[in-house]
């Protein structure tokens, strides 16, 4: 579940051209893996939700830094140079504090749990789902 919701950044960062590209802003790269990995916890522990609010207003910041930067709002990824291997970094990490590939909701919600106390970015796109 976790591997293939961060699959998904691969695929579409795949399309680059080679031509005038720039490395994608870690404030890209931040956002992109903070939201698919948010969407990811939630999908695997029912005690979290999606906080659409938060992920709109992150959104809108990255599309307004995007613009200021120069990049296409639309497909910014097709002016950047493929940033897989900054996901797949941010991956292992994510990974290595908390092992929850294969694992059950528990370790997922445990995760969810600790990204969320500790107000990171994937926990500010989190919130308690409603009992």
């Amino acid at each position: 579940m976790i591997r293939a919701a961060l699959i998904s950044l691969v695929v579409m960062t795949a399309t680059a051209q080679a031509a005038d590209l720039r490395p994608a802003p870690a404030y890209y790269t931040e956002t992109v893996f903070a939201v698919t990995m948010a969407e990811a916890l939630a999908q695997g522990c029912g005690q979290v939700g999606i906080n659409f609010g938060a992920i709109q207003e992150r959104m809108t910041m990255l599309e307004a830094q995007l613009e200021e930067d120069g990049f296409s709002t639309e497909t910014p990824f097709n002016q950047m140079i493929d940033p897989s291997a900054t996901f797949g970094a941010m991956q292992r990490d994510f990974l290595a504090r908390y092992p929850i590939e294969g694992a059950g909701s528990e370790a997922v919600c445990g995760a969810a749990a600790s990204e969320i106390s500790q107000e990171t970015l994937i926990g500010s796109l989190l919130m308690e789902a409603p009992r």
